[in-house]
Order: C-alpha cells, then structure tokens, then sequence
C-alpha cells in the first residue's frame, strides 16, 4: 500500500519542488559591481550597479544621456538612450542593464534608480 502512494508523492514533491526553483530564479535580482564588472568575462547581458558621478551629459532632449558610473574601487562610462528614471541625478545608485563594449563604455539598455529611501532607516524601528 505505501508503493502506491510513493510515485505520485514523488511526482508531487518534483512539482512543488520545480515551481519553487523557478519562482525564486525569475524574482533574484542579480548584479555586479563596477569592479565586478572589470573582471567578468562573460560577453551577454549584464546588471551593473553604481553611483553616479557628477559628469553627466544629456542631448536629445534628455533621451541620450552619458555619465560615470563608480563604486568603491571602480568607475566605468554608461551610454544610455531613454526615458530616464525621476530621480536620476549624480549621487543616487543606479542599476544599468546592458553590454560593456569593447570601447571601455558600458553600453545601458535599460536604467533603474534604486530609491535611498528603501535603504534609510526608519524612525519606526529605533
């Protein structure tokens, strides 16, 4: 009686086992840093996160925008044509979604600001 329970069990198992694997692989939200960056070797798609340095440089109307971007250690230049998040501005941390071209450039599809509120601390919790 118990070997007709243990395959579908099993089955069971693999299933809930399955949706937790690609539950947590699509919502982790991955990145390098600059320095990180420096020394990946891979050639796809990459996040990288950093400051924004004060060298900031929009044409297009604003669509096209240059800047640097810097960690502790590091600094790479960003290239990147879009809407810009609202509070982009130096100082704030950014993530850039893209490719570092073989120029030295970081070459940004996409761009998120990360909020500096999300990473203060509350009053609540003193």
């Amino acid at each position: 009686m118990t070997a007709k329970w243990s395959i579908p069990a099993l089955v069971v198992a693999a299933c809930v086992g399955y949706l937790i694997y690609s539950a947590s692989g699509g919502t982790s939200e991955y990145y390098l840093t600059v320095s990180e960056l420096r020394s990946h070797s891979g050639s796809g798609d990459v996040r990288v996160a950093g400051v924004v340095q004060t060298d900031v440089q929009k044409t297009d109307g604003g669509l096209h925008v240059t800047f640097t971007e810097k960690d502790a250690t590091s600094s790479v230049p960003v290239d990147y044509t879009g809407t810009l998040p609202d509070i982009f501005k130096p100082g704030i941390t950014v993530v850039a979604e893209g490719r570092l071209g073989t120029d030295g450039v970081f070459h940004a599809r996409t761009l998120l600001a990360k909020c500096p509120s999300r990473f203060s601390t509350s009053p609540y919790t003193q």
